[in-house]
């Protein structure tokens, strides 16, 4: 049932991009209830029958591990290559008037500064005790702060690389846009998942012969820090990231300040991002593009996104087309109603589409290095611009 409206608003794809997302919300927060509730069940369980995970202690700091702790990672300083990467990504895109280039130099921007903060909480990170013995301690910890300290770092590095190279190569242009992009995409995913899975790996290893080593190890989580069974919260622990209580990686300590400015950020750039998308498919939904020609000559093809501006004696051919070749899209958008920007289509190469589907005919305008094709949303209107249009040329084409 749930999807059904969808098929209703399917003319309208910003509607179905929200739909989408309030029904998304409200999946995650009925599943977050339900999990709520069992828990609270589970913990009165394990209270009555007096059930815990392990003996509690308090947490403790090993005085050399204090010490050494920000000799651990690697110096945020670190971040500024990414840095100056992604602000020359984004003064070469506002030279050359790239957008695609400014969302790629703003988003590598704000990924880097997001790890750039993680890295400095990760430098008070709370100290891990596997046994009395100050030096395996620190050992372990050590190499656990390092490997994590790399990987953020990795991580905005291939983000800023990926945006420069995507931006000077002119990647949105290219006909193998999506597969590239696609391709580059899984590898940013995967590479820091793998690095972070190898990275817990080895410290689960390590630890694992300290247990066999040294005894068993200290047990510094307690039942109560833990709220709603996934989220970390102790007032007494000055630490902004903690290590799991169980799975992969680190998590925050939401008793921290830091930890909710953090959270603040992640959610208000998330929701930057997706409320960026919305109005974008708005505007392409309610905003139909219009062809019209100056009194300079200039003719004006108005669109929310991709408006595009050329010169009458630009044009090499002019004609009306019921069909379109086949071709894949590059840069733009495309849903069952219209598609918009930069094109490849069989045959014609480089071409700009502002059409209707299944709206024909289609005014076919042919420059020295790109087609253009324009249709109104019906048929009498379209053939209305176009003798518009041919009138205007001071040859007949």
């Amino acid at each position: 049932m749930a999807i059904l409206p969808l098929f209703a608003l399917s003319r309208y794809f910003s509607l179905v991009y929200m739909y989408w997302w309030v029904w998304m919300g409200i999946v995650l927060w009925a599943g977050y209830r339900l999990f709520l509730k069992y828990h609270r069940a589970a913990a009165r369980i394990k209270r009555a029958h007096e059930w815990s995970i392990g003996e509690r202690h308090v947490v403790r700091a090993d005085t050399t591990l204090i010490f050494l702790k920000k000799k651990m990672s690697i110096s945020p300083i670190w971040f500024i290559a990414p840095f100056l990467i992604t602000l020359a990504v984004m003064f070469y895109a506002w030279r050359s008037s790239s957008e695609f280039g400014m969302v790629m130099g703003a988003q590598a921007t704000g990924m880097t500064l997001l790890f750039f903060l993680l890295s400095l909480a990760f430098r008070r990170m709370r100290t891990k005790v596997y046994s009395d013995d100050s030096t395996i301690n620190e050992g372990l910890n050590r190499a656990q702060r390092r490997y994590w300290s790399m990987l953020f770092l990795a991580i905005a590095m291939l983000d800023a690389v990926f945006a420069a190279a995507a931006t000077l190569s002119g990647l949105n242009t290219l006909a193998h846009f999506g597969v590239v992009w696609h391709t580059l995409i899984a590898i940013q995913a995967v590479a820091p998942l793998a690095i972070a899975w190898y990275t817990d790996r080895k410290m689960n290893e390590w630890s694992r012969r300290l247990v066999e080593a040294d005894g068993q190890p200290f047990y510094t989580d307690d039942d109560e820090y833990w709220i709603n069974g996934i989220t970390y919260h102790n007032p007494n622990d000055r630490s902004m990231l903690v290590p799991k209580r169980a799975g992969l990686g680190l998590t925050l300590n939401m008793a921290m300040r830091s930890s909710k400015v953090l959270i603040g950020v992640i959610f208000t750039l998330v929701f930057m991002f997706i409320a960026g998308l919305g109005i974008f498919l708005v505007r392409e939904d309610w905003m139909a593009p219009r062809l019209t020609v100056g009194t300079d000559g200039i003719v004006h093809v108005q669109s929310p996104s991709y408006g595009y501006s050329f010169s009458l004696d630009q044009i090499r051919e002019l004609r009306l087309e019921n069909e379109l070749p086949e071709g894949m899209r590059t840069n733009g958008v495309a849903t069952d109603t219209y598609a918009r920007g930069h094109f490849r289509l069989k045959g014609w190469g480089n071409t700009r589409a502002y059409i209707f589907k299944h709206s024909p005919p289609y005014i076919i305008i042919r420059l020295a290095e790109e087609y253009i094709v324009y249709n109104d949303r019906n048929a009498y209107d379209t053939r209305q611009t176009f003798e518009k249009l041919r009138g205007k040329l001071p040859i007949t084409h």
